[in-house]
């Protein structure tokens, strides 16, 4: 088959990488703006990802000559292109992924939240502001409420989680981080809810439910959930039921809207559960940053082409294993020198997604893009969180570069964010 892997940043690298280990036609289309926004360092690292491992064009110019690539999936890794992904969507290629809502449920916090609040799941009171000192005004009243700073429109590692588990403290936490902010623009203070974390997410075909799964993630880069967000540190992803409670209290609010836009694609919803009901966090419906490697190399039983084009053709059933996938990101120190190579067995290379690669002499190599020094996943299955967590542990362990960095944690139990202690939570509570 021909896949054409849609990229503003090469987060689906490491499914072009698989497409062609199965024997298909790829290529990376490179969304053209990007290296016009780096540096001239950005733009030189940006060139180097991905060479030696798969075929790279730009998207635009596929997009002129789409008439030759009418049988190929096109599959976006994310929500960005979006002309160009409505432009095929409606020529009738094959489409998975991207799209104009799927973009604005992510990067437009005040259209999700008036979407989701008017199908039934409850939002956290919320709060707009275009400046500090009326946000410190309201923090000065309510000093025993603690907030969440989320930038109104934007990246969602710029949120800020106050650390301390008392109210009162966590409201001087943010009355502290508004004072020293110098970023300018919209962002929100919503009310901190108690309760345990989770993501839901259904996959639809033509509006209807055909699957679902649950991810259990840790975004801080350091153990014990200490230092900065990322997009995504460690995680736990295992299927779900479609009725069951952790669905219909979350995602399955919403199906009247995905059936009535006939909408195929991830619908997810990223929740609090707890002693006083669902409160709705935020949406994320496109290719995950570990979740859908993890799912997808760990738990599918169906190559990853036969999955992507069933996607894209509407004709997706679910066929996974029992058991977690478990992902964890290695990092590198940032603006690590280009070309540091990447060591490891070729027995492990199955449980490894690359993202910021390329190859050279035969030997992978870091490229230096990626601004937060990810550089690829480590990836396990296990039919425990432990068990899972000792798969990936094995895996990481096997991989050697300059500053590798991770985090040994993912199976503890001595930090509030416990992907084991939530899972245990849910269970007790009814949701799995």
């Amino acid at each position: 088959m021909k896949f054409v892997i849609a990229s503003a940043d090469y987060a689906g690298l490491g499914f072009a990488v698989r497409l062609l280990e199965e024997g298909h036609d790829v290529v990376m289309a490179l969304e053209p703006s990007q290296p016009v926004r780096a540096d001239e360092r950005q733009r030189r690292a940006f060139a180097r990802v991905g060479d030696g491992m798969v075929p790279r064009e730009c998207l635009q110019t596929l997009l002129e000559r789409r008439g030759s690539l009418r049988e190929a999936c096109w599959i976006w890794d994310g929500n960005h292109s979006v002309e160009q992904n409505e432009l095929l969507r409606g020529e009738g290629f094959r489409v998975a992924g991207g799209g104009r809502y799927a973009d604005r449920m992510e990067h437009d916090r005040a259209a999700c939240l008036d979407f989701v609040s008017r199908l039934g799941l409850a939002v956290p009171p919320s709060y707009a502001f275009e400046d500090a000192a009326h946000a410190l005004e309201l923090c000065e009243r309510t000093p025993e409420t603690a907030y969440v700073f989320k930038p109104d429109q934007g990246e969602k590692f710029e949120t800020f989680v106050p650390e301390s588990e008392d109210p009162a403290q966590a409201n001087e936490e943010i009355r502290e981080h508004l004072k020293a902010r110098r970023s300018p623009g919209r962002f929100l203070l919503q009310e901190r809810k108690e309760g345990v974390e989770n993501n839901v997410e259904v996959w639809f075909q033509n509006g209807e439910p055909r699957f679902a799964f649950m991810q259990l993630e840790c975004k801080r880069k350091h153990a014990l959930d200490l230092g900065p967000l990322s997009g995504c540190a460690l995680d736990f992803v295992f299927t779900i039921p479609l009725d069951c409670r952790a669905v219909t209290e979350s995602v399955g609010k919403l199906f009247p809207a995905y059936r009535e836009m006939r909408f195929s694609g991830f619908g997810d919803a990223n929740v609090i559960a707890g002693k006083d009901g669902v409160w709705f966090l935020e949406k994320c419906e496109r290719f995950g940053y570990n979740s859908h490697p993890n799912l997808l190399f760990n738990l599918s039983r169906r190559p990853l082409g036969e999955v992507f084009a069933a996607l894209a053709e509407g004709r997706f059933e679910p066929d996974f294993a029992e058991g977690f996938g478990a992902s964890l990101t290695m990092w590198t120190k940032e603006a690590v020198t280009a070309g540091e190579a990447i060591l490891f067995p070729p027995k492990v290379q199955p449980n490894l997604y690359f993202w910021d690669a390329y190859v050279e002499d035969g030997r992978h190599r870091i490229a230096g893009f990626d601004p937060e020094g990810a550089v690829l996943l480590a990836l396990g299955h296990g039919y425990t969180i432990p068990t899972a967590w000792e798969a990936v542990m094995k895996t990481a362990a096997d991989v050697r570069f300059p500053y590798r960095y991770y985090r040994p944690d993912g199976d503890q139990t001595n930090y509030p964010s416990s992907p084991l202690r939530r899972y245990e939570a849910l269970k007790a509570m009814g949701y799995v």
